[in-house]
């Protein structure tokens, strides 16, 4: 018999931990925790209220996982979800062909709930696994276009873990309440996104605010943050996705990472002479008209965002251009010769060739801001600055380094949507098949970020300009 769907395909998915049995309560009575006594594993309920107002407004259907206390011994759940039709012990849960709810077990207090899980996801589906922790990361899918997901929901409950250990002690720390939501498109395709909640219950989706039991009021957007553009490689659906969340959002800024593209002085190329060919007769070796479409859609972005801030975070496929001056190289390229001529004293004086080049194509207007790569803009406490190619003490980025780096963040370059405790990474706005991806197992796909007044944060992910059910 097939499983029931709910009426909008929409599945909001969470945790429950275990409550401290009567045994280890008499145990560690004495030591004082941030979750006293009775309140290990208890009920945030004003996050369930709110979340029950979300699926009845939604007509979303609630599904809460059983996990473990302190550790498997402990499997009994607070009496407040007794009785309740919307807990479930794991099960696997297929919502459409490639998403499913997961019996995966992973203990709540791993400290990643993904590592080591990779090749499960790899060769099944993408998995919503009941977890403490919110995890959001993307894993190949072959040759395909799109990656599949491992997704950790959060909690609805208050945490519960060993007292006296460091993983214990680690993960009450990193203790998050929240759930997922899954929004089913058709039997291929879907959604889906974390809700994070504060401790006090509230949490926020998509624009709108849930404090418990009441009507949802609008959550003001302080920023909206871009999946590497690369203008010239972009693909043209996820860039309309991106002005329709500028439209929905009516973001107070917005910070847009790898705008400039560089595919006209692109080290990377400059020796293959088969791909120059082609380039050149595409026209996609001019410095100056590549300038031209970065300037158009600057404009752009400054007009969809009337006078509130446009942020251009200082990238690593820009500075191509800075390495294209510094080396001479337009000595060779007679097409290149006079806009990069104009442009080197610019490098000589420590400026930046990309916003020079594209300021002396037009005006640019006031509201557009160019940061550089030592600059510092926080919003909440997120840090939206840094573009991430730029690890510790020299090294590469990655999205650990990055977490050390920067504590709260959000950052983009490796095209890949990610989410590690405090550590998002936003993906891309580009074309998920370019000619130097083909062949290659590859994890980008197109997802945006938000961070709500107040601080709490979401990664909006697009599938094939897709990034929401349109009521």
């Amino acid at each position: 018999m097939a499983e029931e769907k709910t009426k909008s395909g929409i599945y909001v998915i969470t945790a429950a931990q275990a409550v401290q049995s009567e045994r280890n309560g008499e145990r560690y009575s004495d030591i004082e925790t941030s979750a006293q006594g009775s309140e290990r594993g208890a009920p945030n309920k004003n996050l369930i209220k709110g979340l029950e107002r979300y699926c009845k407004d939604n007509g979303a259907e609630l599904n809460i996982i059983r996990m473990s206390g302190m550790n498997n011994s402990e499997r009994e759940l607070h009496s407040f979800f007794q009785d309740r039709e919307d807990v479930h012990d794991h099960h696997n849960k297929k919502l459409n062909s490639n998403i499913e709810i997961s019996n995966m077990v992973v203990p709540p207090q791993n400290v990643d709930p993904a590592s080591g899980r990779d090749r499960f996801v790899q060769r099944e589906l993408t998995k919503v696994v009941a977890h403490s922790k919110q995890r959001f990361k993307a894993i190949p899918a072959s040759n395909a276009d799109l990656p599949k997901l491992f997704v950790s929901t959060g909690c609805v409950t208050h945490p519960n873990y060993h007292p006296l250990n460091h993983r214990g002690d680690a993960a009450k720390r990193d203790h998050m309440y929240g759930a997922v939501v899954v929004e089913v498109i058709d039997d291929k395709f879907y959604n889906v996104r974390i809700m994070r909640s504060q401790k006090n219950g509230i949490f926020a989706d998509m624009g709108l605010k849930y404090d418990g039991g009441k009507k949802p009021s609008k959550a003001k957007v302080e920023a909206l943050i871009l999946g590497d553009w690369h203008v010239g490689d972009h693909d043209p659906t996820t860039v309309d996705a991106n002005y329709e969340m500028i439209d929905f959002f009516n973001p107070s800024r917005i910070f847009v990472h790898d705008l400039f593209n560089a595919h006209s002085v692109n080290p990377h190329e400059k020796d293959n002479l088969a791909s120059r060919v082609r380039m050149f007769e595409e026209g996609r070796l001019y410095l100056e008209q590549e300038f031209k479409e970065n300037y158009d859609e600057v404009c752009r972005l400054a007009k969809a965002m009337g006078k509130r801030e446009v942020n251009v975070v200082a990238a690593n496929h820009p500075f191509f251009v800075d390495r294209y001056l510094e080396r001479g190289e337009f000595m060779k390229e007679p097409w290149n010769a006079r806009i990069a001529s104009k442009l080197v004293e610019a490098v000589m004086d420590k400026k930046d060739p990309v916003e020079e080049g594209i300021r002396m194509m037009g005006k640019v207007p006031s509201n557009v801001n160019f940061l550089g790569l030592g600059d510092d803009y926080k919003v909440w406490g997120w840090q939206c600055a840094s573009h991430g190619h730029m690890g510790m003490s020299g090294a590469r980025g990655s999205v650990r380094s990055r977490e050390i780096n920067h504590g709260k963040s959000f950052t983009g370059h490796t095209h890949t949507p990610e989410i590690l405790r405090d550590t998002f990474i936003v993906g891309t706005s580009t074309d998920l098949n370019l000619d130097y991806t083909k062949g290659q197992g590859s994890a980008w796909m197109g997802a945006n970020g938000l961070i709500y007044e107040g601080g709490l944060a979401q990664l909006l992910p697009i599938i094939k300009g897709k990034w929401r059910i349109k009521n």
